[in-house]
């Protein structure tokens, strides 16, 4: 898998979000029109966030990865955003729990079967407290890009 391939300077984000549908109209609006996702992908986004939430609290930063089926993806990517003030997100495994997100890593997967190790890969990069306030810390989309692209060589994958 080139992992590398899910990311792109055009889906990096520095949003000012009001809340959790704010960061995802934002984000799907872009992808939506770069044609990276199908229409019907920010309801099913959303719909899906509702049943599994994807809030994760690392050690310093809060971190959400919302995803949805296939069907409502045309090309695989990844967009990135990086928030200005944090916006709660339900936590993953923990319902009754809130995360502030700070960084969100929203799935465009086509292929159902590369899900599970997409999603392998960005838990490793989100476990690495510098890489993570590396991104948070990047003072544009090319930085982050970068930092993805040498985390994911180190990985190999």
């Amino acid at each position: 898998m080139n992992f590398d391939a899910f990311f792109s300077e055009d889906l990096v984000f520095f949003l000012n979000a009001s809340s959790q549908e704010d960061v995802f109209k934002q984000m799907f609006h872009r992808m939506y029109e770069q044609g990276y996702v199908k229409e019907s992908y920010l309801k099913a986004l959303s719909e899906r966030e509702k049943v599994y939430p994807t809030g994760i609290q690392t050690e310093h930063i809060g971190v959400a990865i919302p995803h949805t089926d296939s069907i409502h993806v045309n090309k695989e990517s990844i967009g990135v955003a990086v928030l200005e003030k944090p916006v709660s997100f339900i936590h993953m495994g923990m319902e009754e729990h809130t995360v502030e997100a700070e960084i969100i890593f929203m799935l465009a997967i086509q292929k159902p079967e590369r899900q599970l190790g997409v999603l392998q890969v960005i838990t490793g990069l989100i476990q690495n407290k510098v890489l993570l306030q590396s991104i948070q810390m990047a003072e544009n989309e090319a930085a982050v890009i970068a930092i993805i692209q040498e985390y994911s060589q180190k990985l190999n994958v």
